[in-house]
């Protein structure tokens, strides 16, 4: 190994120690958990796949969203990657040749075999992992709910619904396998996907939205405030002299770096990419916490017009739970679906909006927690003895709604809550701009 400084020696102790794994799972520093909505949903489910049963109520209908599973990066990163990123290994390459730099040999090594060969045509895709997630996903809420989720199929019974896009189409089908053996869930009957969805893509055909805050530069105040600050020009300095270079390299180049750390890692089980080497636990966690402010501030707590149009996903979700509705409905949708709906049941709300001054360590609002690949949102509808209630499980883990007293909340209490939002539900005049 090249001579390094004493501090530097230590501080890559203290790399080495963040990526190891522990006996019993994965750490709660490990790099792994930290990717934002690049998390591998591997490390964030509820091992416990046990039935979920209550004395005096009985299991009678479920309704679920699902976030598409692990998938290719977008085509401008995969074009990053390929040119941005193939640039920067063959620099990090000759910089350590001349003695600079903190890479193992072993990571060295594997940087200098690392390649992408991404096909651009088939951005987004879904990967084999993804694949697997929706399968074992699948297999763990039939056994949790095996009277509502069963074995046979039966178009009058389930419901498959998914967006106009190859990974929610495939996430639904690796569902479906995972449902049903191979020859039964060829038979599944999906309804066909919507070019304009206003239910499950919602905020992509809400103009309003669209223009006052996806569209406005405003609701980036925050990120663009901390990707300036001292904590982040101090990362971007670590991980340019850990890699090496003379030069002290782009907040643009280290977040692309951060993503296709997260990519490549959330796609092979037991290896990380060779682009998390150069983060330290510090530096993961601002990188985290700098893709957090974007989406609190553009789909979460940090606008009150985010959430209004996801009433379109609740009164369907109302509907589905009714008589009239079937027994099992899973709806498989995107990271903005999800998070928007997260904001409509007032969940993961900080005390304070996130700000860009320095990081909040305390947030509840975490992507890497709550908005992983195959994120998922379940409600339960239990028949008991002192009438209807609603089961919610965030991740398969049972959670309490705010607005109810218990776990298992009366139906009643929860449409008294959101009356007015259904009733008001109106998509054309939520989302018109004059």
């Amino acid at each position: 190994m090249h001579d390094i400084n004493m501090s530097f020696l230590y501080l890559y102790t203290i790399a080495v120690l963040f990526l190891t794994v522990s006996i019993n799972g994965i750490k709660t520093d490990d790099i792994r958990n930290h990717l934002g909505t690049r998390t591998p949903y591997r490390f964030k489910y509820n091992k416990d796949d046990s039935k979920i049963k209550y004395g005096n109520c009985k299991e009678q209908k479920i309704w679920m969203l699902i976030r598409h599973g692990s998938r290719l990066p977008s085509a401008k990163d995969i074009i990053g990657a390929q040119t941005t990123l193939q640039d920067l290994k063959y620099e990090v390459l000759l910089q350590h040749n001349s003695g600079k730099g903190h890479l193992t040999s072993e990571q060295l090594k594997k940087l200098e075999h690392w390649a992408s060969d991404m096909p651009v045509e088939q951005e987004k895709y879904l990967t084999l992992e993804g694949q697997d997630e929706m399968i074992l996903l699948a297999e763990r809420i039939q056994k949790k709910f095996p009277h509502i989720v069963k074995h046979k199929y039966d178009n009058n019974t389930f419901q498959f619904r998914y967006t106009a896009t190859q990974r929610t189409q495939q996430s639904a089908r690796y569902f479906s396998l995972g449902l049903f053996d191979k020859k039964n869930s060829e038979n599944v009957v999906f309804e066909p996907a919507l070019k304009v969805d206003t239910t499950l893509r919602f905020y992509k055909h809400c103009e309003r939205w669209q223009k006052q805050v996806k569209k406005n530069p405003h609701s980036y105040k925050e990120q663009r405030l901390y990707g300036n600050s001292k904590e982040m020009n101090e990362t971007l300095e670590y991980v340019s002299k850990y890699l090496g270079l003379d030069r002290l390299l782009s907040l643009d180049t280290v977040t692309l770096m951060y993503r296709i750390c997260g990519f490549e890692t959330a796609w092979h089980k037991h290896a990380i990419s060779p682009w998390c080497y150069a983060f330290n636990n510090e530096g993961i966690k601002r990188l985290e916490y700098f893709y957090d402010l974007k989406h609190y501030w553009v789909d979460g707590h940090g606008n009150e017009l985010t959430h209004q149009p996801a009433c379109m996903l609740m009164k369907h979700m109302f509907h589905s739970i009714s008589n009239k509705g079937r027994n099992a409905t899973f709806l498989f949708a995107h990271s903005g679906t999800l998070l928007k709906m997260l904001t409509y049941l007032q969940l993961y709300k900080p005390e304070s909006h996130l700000r860009g001054d320095t990081i909040n360590n305390k947030r509840s609002w975490r992507a890497s927690n709550i908005d992983c690949f195959a994120s998922n949102l379940a409600f339960v509808l239990f028949k008991c003895k002192d009438g209807e209630k609603v089961l919610t499980l965030h991740q398969e883990k049972i959670i309490k709604l705010p607005m109810c007293e218990n776990e298992l909340c009366p139906v009643k209490t929860l449409k008294e809550y959101y009356r007015n939002s259904i009733q008001n539900c109106n998509f054309a005049d939520m989302c018109s701009v004059t």
